[in-house]
């Protein structure tokens, strides 16, 4: 199951961020032996890994990370029509440990919109402080930012950066049923960098 966001010029981008540009250097068809192109995209643009160092000073880059963040075992886990996550819900989840944990809720519906929506659910400090109990692989989620807007502290991504954990963001989770699954999203080893997109897939366990 492909759960990135498709990147064109419909894609829901957070706001202060640039669109992704596509340059031609060459085409077969206009007479270049090859056909050739180029790519400007930011970090943080559609679905990406956010590393440690993101929210953290020192914090692991992209590159630092080991490889068992980006693969694994995975559970899918709805919280539909929920304003915020919060610890009570997360409890009553019985979300198991050792796993990728991805949060579905209403906001994969918002990722198909391409102006930023601001009334996204967001998780609680107090549910992710719960979540690092459970000592995941990584956290995933379908929106740009853990945390609720206007919140310029980033608590409950800070707490997932502490932890040494990535979090993976804009997963589109829309026609994903709750359950297990094998979770696959691979960055390139790009040194020095604090995020990048990826292309992130689900197996059926």
């Amino acid at each position: 199951i492909d759960i990135p966001v498709p990147i064109n010029a419909g894609l829901v981008l957070y706001p202060g961020d640039t669109p992704p540009v596509v340059r031609r250097i060459g085409s077969i068809a206009q007479g270049a032996p090859l056909t050739a192109s180029e790519i400007t995209i930011g970090c943080h643009v559609g679905t990406h890994l956010d590393a440690p160092a993101h929210f953290i000073a020192g914090g692991l880059n992209v590159d630092q990370l080991p490889l068992r963040h980006f693969y694994g075992p995975a559970i899918v886990v709805e919280f539909p029509g929920r304003e915020r996550i919060t610890a009570d819900e997360v409890s009553r989840a019985a979300i198991p440990p050792g796993r990728h944990v991805l949060l579905k809720t209403r906001n994969s519906a918002l990722l198909a919109q391409s102006r930023f929506q601001p009334d996204y659910c967001y998780l609680t400090p107090q549910a992710a402080e719960l979540l690092l109990t459970l000592q995941p692989l990584s956290l995933g989620f379908d929106y740009y930012s853990l945390d609720p807007p206007g919140e310029d502290a980033f608590p409950a991504h800070r707490l997932i950066a502490r932890a040494g954990l990535p979090a993976f963001v804009c997963l589109n989770l829309q026609h994903v049923e709750p359950g297990a699954y094998s979770f696959v999203a691979l960055p390139l080893p790009l040194a020095g960098v604090e995020a990048i997109p990826v292309r992130a897939v689900l197996f059926p366990a």
